[in-house]
């Protein structure tokens, strides 16, 4: 069976400043979990047969068109401590979730009547971009300091999702990118808003650290 995520990805603006957190960070500690993932937002995961990829698609299809485009709002750095990580937090969160909600039901539906059988399920409990995870604790510490002080903003109009094949080291094969419903959808900003971080992180902030 292969593992596949439902993804978000953000603006080439925004995957890029996360990827200069992410160099920045393996710099100074090394690999890490996520290290080669691009910047992303998961909504849900689970595993299937690589047999069924195009009902799954199919599937998917269908659920996206039931979903409106939305703005996602990046609001500062956040942490999950049971997984040492360190992530972006989306400020709309509770809309995301709705619509992953609708998204999720509808898909899970229709994989089942084309008979696609799906195991080990999961949506995330909140959404969040990873930055990394799993670090060790000394280096988990120093990135807490660094990074979930500092403000950072952003936003960027989401109008499809991508359907991602892992492929082991953190890494994911894009297999398929779906547009949410084709009507026209009036976005209230621009198309992308970002506020840099006052004072970025340099690797000085982490000179304390054996």
């Amino acid at each position: 069976m292969v593992t596949y995520k439902i993804q978000i990805q953000p603006s080439e603006a925004i995957a890029d400043f996360v990827e200069e957190r992410k160099a920045q960070i393996f710099e100074k500690f090394g690999q890490y979990e996520f290290f080669k993932s691009r910047p992303q937002i998961t909504l849900f995961h689970f595993r299937a047969e690589m047999v069924h990829e195009y009902f799954i698609v199919r599937a998917l299809k269908e659920a996206a068109s039931l979903v409106n485009p939305l703005d996602i709002c990046l609001n500062g750095f956040s942490y999950i401590s049971e997984e040492r990580a360190i992530c972006l937090k989306a400020e709309n969160g509770m809309k995301i979730a709705s619509m992953n909600r609708l998204l999720f039901q509808k898909f899970r539906e229709t994989a089942l009547d084309f008979g696609v059988e799906m195991t080990d399920v999961q949506e995330p409990g909140h959404s969040h971009m990873s930055v990394g995870s799993h670090f060790g604790q000394e280096a988990f510490l120093a990135l807490h300091e660094a990074f979930v002080s500092q403000p950072y903003q952003a936003s960027f109009f989401a109008d499809r999702i991508s359907l991602m094949r892992d492929i082991g080291n953190g890494s994911n094969q894009p297999v398929e990118s779906i547009a949410f419903k084709s009507k026209a959808t009036i976005s209230l900003k621009w198309p992308e808003q970002i506020v840099h971080m006052v004072g970025e992180p340099q690797m000085s902030l982490f000179s304390y650290v054996a």
